[in-house]
């Protein structure tokens, strides 16, 4: 009975020594803080119709109220707005808009940016298709 002690008492021991051992290893490499506002839907290569409407969803971590908006890629990388398709949307950490589309020319060079009205943090969806 002793001996099954004892024997506890060194795997004990050990396992500490080791957890201490790791714990004083290299730091883990700090993880990318996630964006403050982050748009969800739609996905970088749906489309939509032109005038008609569009599900948009994203997350929102500062509390504030965000402005959605119909953008248009310029090309140098960069956007430019057209119109503003969904004012004063929220400010929960989830939030969603049926956004109505304007009347734009057809193509596949369209995003939407959800942003805090103070312009603080916003997000760019990947390349939206707006078809006639």
């Amino acid at each position: 009975m002793r001996t099954a002690k004892a024997k506890g008492i060194a795997v004990g021991a050990v396992t500490t020594a080791t957890a201490a051992a790791l714990a004083v290893g290299p730091a883990a490499a700090p993880s990318a803080a996630a964006p403050a506002v982050k748009v969800t839907t739609p996905a970088a290569g749906s489309s939509a119709k032109v005038a008609g409407s569009l599900l948009v969803q994203w997350s929102n971590t500062t509390g504030k109220e965000v402005d959605v908006w119909l953008s248009t890629r310029t090309p140098s990388g960069g956007h430019d707005r057209l119109s503003l398709v969904a004012p004063k949307a929220g400010s929960k950490r989830a939030g969603e808009a049926l956004a109505t589309l304007p009347t734009v020319a057809p193509g596949t060079s369209y995003t939407v940016e959800v942003t805090t009205q103070d312009g603080e943090e916003s997000d760019v969806s990947g390349p939206l298709g707006l078809i006639g």
